[in-house]
């Protein structure tokens, strides 16, 4: 049965503060356990880091570098997934560098109010309990949502430090906080006096079921193929889309008719014109005449425009100006007349007359009857078509016109590309340039109101009552839009205050510097801003990082950070990205504490019985759940999920978690903490590799490739320390023992401080217990309080030692033991003890033969190992029967006499071929149909052509394992 560790909860007393400062968990210097255990590893530090403020420098000189980095803002809608993981193990990795590097770190935590998402979930909490937010009113609306607030932005901050991660929480923010609207209003203060933000009636993305524009990043785009039932709110059953209606518009001056296509008939009532393309030789001689409405029975235009598709049904288009973003772009550029057909329920208003009442779709029905019932519906046809869908609610979009604020961002957005054309703003990585200036140079106003109740309400104020209409001013108060009216000589009788809200783009866009303490010039402000790097996921390029950008060159006239790093989007095992309704989402703490399978079931249960997940998408998920982990999730802890996170390559556009991985992580934290109890037992009766690791993690840094960092550490850990040099020193006895424990001491103490980065608790908990032991032996070190302000290792601590000879030539020994190793395993010698042979023609080698031949054959598991310069291997001795590998200019052969059972090895040979005979005829006999050639896609084919390629390589290998055989 799975074991499932509690979960941390770090929340300390002023007390606790005060007593824990300095002093070292007690169980450091406990006999350390045989066994590592994450629970145990990482059960005391975090809090004894936080108490002694080791997350940055307290008083650094005039003279130190500064690093400063905002951790993006987790909203407040609900817990940390796995995605928040990534980004915090990256970040986290790079501010521990840069401390250790001597570097004064600023590190800012926060929360997000998240608008629009906060208050669905909030609501759909509460009509799980049959209240509505209207029933509640808007103040105690705004009560139930800070309450949610506390609690989620408080196990958000556990999850973080669950994660091990090193803020400053001294600094942390919401951005709801009375600075950080103060922040925000005089953002739009300052911008509305500039005339960058302006009001005016528009066409938005407007969802019916929050009755509030959403931006595009709401909005969810689903193809549909033909006919297809869609659940949409408010709505008893599934409303059909996939269908294009084809009707007659009559002419006003004769009896010719008119076929226009729409997918959306139920927009009748709102059509200003009939458009057509005017090379379109079908409608050419209806240009400038007119046509009936089928309703109103009023006169309508033919209008010609070249936006129109002639390919697209009859050619022949309505335009409804009012609910159509293209046909709104057209009246516009024709002079038609627009008006709204629904309220922002999506409720047909009385400009439809005698069907004035019913829900659009309701309305659609109703008009398709109305046509067919006039002879005037010609058809109705399955068509592909895109679906708009809020992401938010599950809502259509309904296009609306709609009084809005937006911000003109036409010169900020030239600002922002010519930062990166000059250089001065870096992207990581850089083919996201492209993606840059094409997202930038097609930009459009940005609406920034919502018609919510949770968020920044917009600080402008409507002066009632003026001889002139639509007076707005900005202001952070009524009493100072008052102020600002009498001092300009404006009539009013009352000033009231818009009753929207700001979208959370707007106010995040501010975060790098709002956070630093600005519009005020605060020491922050001064000395930490502009930023270092903006480190987050790519799909937020455009919604956040440009806006910050533009925001921020605007306001304060300076970039708000210097590099910019983009890592992928996190998928799991199968490629598929993690959502809710899919069910692989995953909860970090689940990775790090282990999670039962039935612990897993209860949280969608919850959320389900919440609202936050529908039927479909929880009977989903708990289907995913029992697939993916039948047993649960077992314990791996915050060190081996942050290795692993940071072993990938972040900047690929995808990354694909395996549980594989993690497990094989969680085994190599045993590895390290096995191989210092080895040195601990070394200890109780420098390595020339230790240099070329130090300076790989460092150049890898530097660059942000964390998994060549990583993959340097698991090959200097793993690879050469425990596997090779462990094993190698383990016969060793006296003098030689004793020295190649104080050469283990340098590699595994610079190790660790390479390693802390990626996995902080161990790190701590075996520098601690390392140091300890060597004080206890009367052994000089040179020690830091904790690990995550020691030095951080430099090559030329390793400059003395270095001997490149020497490392050239036990990386040749090394790779003939890899060989020998491989060979035990092809032949499953694995627990056996062949005698082998190496042939090397190196001086270095051959000076030192039984040096070499004893190394050889402990880290490979040989009885023996001799080494000749040249030789001529014969199979003619009854005791003798070697098979042979070539490793460069070196040979190894392996005696294979005695322990391999000819028969039923060329039995089992006989069968293999067979197989894979047969499997390599058939794909080469797809393969080689005229159908496939001409069918099957480029990326399939290539894949079945490296197919062949291994299925021949591993058919030639069992062939001349075969011949091998047959001599013995």
């Amino acid at each position: 049965m799975l074991k499932v560790a509690p979960r941390r909860i770090f929340l300390l007393s002023s007390r606790r503060l005060a007593t824990a400062k300095l002093q070292l968990p007690k169980n450091v210097k406990d006999e350390m356990p045989k066994a590592y255990s994450p629970a145990t590893v990482e059960e005391n530090w975090y809090e004894w880091w936080e108490c002694n403020s080791f997350f940055r420098h307290h008083k650094p000189l005039p003279s130190t570098k500064k690093f400063s980095m905002v951790l993006p803002p987790p909203n407040i809608t609900g817990t940390l997934h796995i995605g928040h993981a990534l980004t915090c193990a990256i970040q986290d990795s790079l501010v521990c560098w840069n401390r250790m590097k001597g570097k004064d770190t600023h590190w800012f935590p926060g929360c997000d109010h998240a608008g629009i998402a906060t208050q669905v979930i909030v609501e759909k909490n509460l009509n799980s309990q049959n209240i509505t937010r209207e029933q509640l009113g808007r103040k105690k609306f705004e009560e139930e949502i800070w309450k949610w607030k506390d609690e989620k932005e408080n196990t958000i901050y556990q999850q973080l430090k669950a994660l091990g991660a090193t803020l400053n929480w001294e600094k942390a923010v919401f951005t709801m906080d009375p600075k950080m609207c103060y922040a925000v209003n005089e953002a739009f203060i300052q911008l509305h006096r500039k005339g960058k933000i302006y009001r005016k009636e528009s066409l938005v993305n407007w969802s019916c079921q929050l009755r509030s524009a959403i931006s595009d990043i709401e909005v969810d785009h689903q193809l549909v193929d033909g006919p297809k039932g869609i659940l949409v709110p408010g709505y008893d059953k599934p409303v059909t889309f996939g269908y294009i209606y084809q009707f007659e518009y009559k002419l006003w001056d004769s009896n010719e008719r008119i076929v226009v296509s729409t997918t959306r008939p139920e927009t009748i009532m709102g059509d200003m014109a009939i458009a057509v393309h005017p090379e379109d030789m079908r409608y050419k001689k209806y240009i400038g005449k007119s046509v009936i409405h089928p309703v109103f029975h009023t006169k309508l235009p033919i209008i010609a425009d070249s936006e129109v598709d002639q390919q697209f049904g009859t050619g022949a288009l309505k335009v409804t100006p009012a609910h159509d973003p293209k046909d709104y772009e057209m009246a516009k550029r024709h002079g038609l007349e627009m008006f709204s057909i629904f309220d922002d329920r999506g409720i047909s208003n009385k400009n439809c007359n005698q069907f004035h009442g019913l829900p659009r779709f309701e309305l659609r029905e109703k008009i398709v009857d109305f046509l067919r019932d006039n002879n005037l519906l010609q058809g109705i046809l399955p068509h592909q078509m895109s679906v708009p869908v809020c992401s938010r609610s599950g809502d259509i979009i309904e296009p609306l016109l709609r009084p809005q604020w937006f911000v003109d961002t036409q010169e900020m957005a030239q600002k922002a590309m010519e930062a990166v054309q000059s250089g001065k703003l870096k992207i990581y990585p850089p083919q996201f340039e492209r993606v840059w200036f094409e997202w930038l140079g097609n930009i459009k106003d940005w609406c920034i109101s919502r018609q919510l109740w949770w968020g920044h309400r917009v600080p402008a104020y409507n002066l009632a009552g003026a001889k002139e209409t639509a007076i707005w001013i900005a202001a952070h108060n009524s009493e100072k839009a008052v102020e600002h009216a009498k001092n300009h000589g404006l009539d009013y009788t009352s000033v009231n205050q818009d009753e929207d809200v700001l979208d959370t783009w707007f106010s995040s866009s501010l975060f790098p510097f709002s956070v630093c303490g600005w519009p005020e010039h605060t020491m922050d402000l001064r000395n930490l801003f502009p930023l270092d790097l903006m480190e987050t996921g790519h799909d937020i390029l455009f919604f956040w990082v440009a806006r910050m950008v533009m925001m921020s060159l605007e306001l304060t006239g300076e970039l708000p950070f210097k590099e910019i790093l983009l890592h992928g989007i996190i998928c799991d095992s199968q490629g598929r990205k993690m959502s809710k309704s899919l069910g692989n989402v995953i909860d970090p703490l689940d990775i790090v504490y282990g999670a039962s399978l039935k612990c897993m079931e209860d949280k969608l249960e919850s959320s389900f019985q919440k609202g936050h997940l529908s039927s479909k998408e929880f009977e989903k998920a708990i289907a995913e759940k029992r697939t993916a982990f039948p047993s649960g999730i077992p314990q791996t802890g915050a060190d081996a999920l942050r290795f692993t996170l940071c072993s990938y390559n972040v900047k690929s556009h995808f990354i694909n978690l395996d549980m594989a991985i993690l497990k094989r992580n969680r085994l190599f934290c045993n590895k390290i903490w096995q191989a210092t109890r080895f040195l601990f037992l070394l200890l109780d009766e420098i390595s020339p590799k230790t240099a070329k690791m130090v300076n790989q993690i460092d150049g890898a840094m530097t660059r942000y490739d964390f998994h060549h960092a990583t993959d340097a550490l698991y090959n200097f850990l793993y690879g050469n320390l425990c596997d090779v040099y462990l094993e190698a020193i383990k016969p060793l006895t006296g003098a030689d023992k004793q020295q190649s424990a104080l050469v283990l001491v340098v590699c595994l103490e610079t190790a660790l401080r390479c390693l802390v980065p990626f996995m902080p608790f161990l790190s701590e908990e075996l520098y601690q217990r390392l140091h300890t032991k060597l004080a206890d032996l009367g052994i000089p070190s040179s020690q830091s309080v904790s690990i995550l302000v020691a030095e951080y290792p430099s090559k030329d601590e390793f400059a003395l030692w270095r001997n490149e000879e020497l490392e050239k030539t036990v990386d040749s020994v090394l790779r003939a033991v890899t060989e020998l190793r491989n060979m035990k395993l092809e032949y499953g010698l694995a627990k056996s003890k062949p005698d082998a042979v190496f042939v090397c023609p190196s001086e270095r080698v051959l000076s030192q033969t039984d040096h070499y031949s004893k190394l050889m054959s402990t880290i490979a598991g040989l009885k023996s190992v001799t080494i000749y310069g040249d030789m001529c291997l014969t199979n003619s001795s009854e005791k003798a029967c070697w098979v042979s590998r070539t490793v460069e200019n070196c040979s190894v052969h392996l005696n294979l006499a005695g322990m391999v059972d000819r028969k039923m090895e060329l039995k089992k040979n006989q069968e293999k071929l067979k197989k894979l005979v047969e499997n390599l005829a058939r794909l080469e006999a797809n393969m080689g149909t005229a159908s496939y050639r001409s069918s099957a896609p480029s990326h399939v084919q290539e894949t079945h052509r490296l197919k062949v390629a291994s299925l021949q390589t591993e058919i030639r290998q069992l062939k001349e394992y075969a011949k091998e055989l047959a001599k013995m």
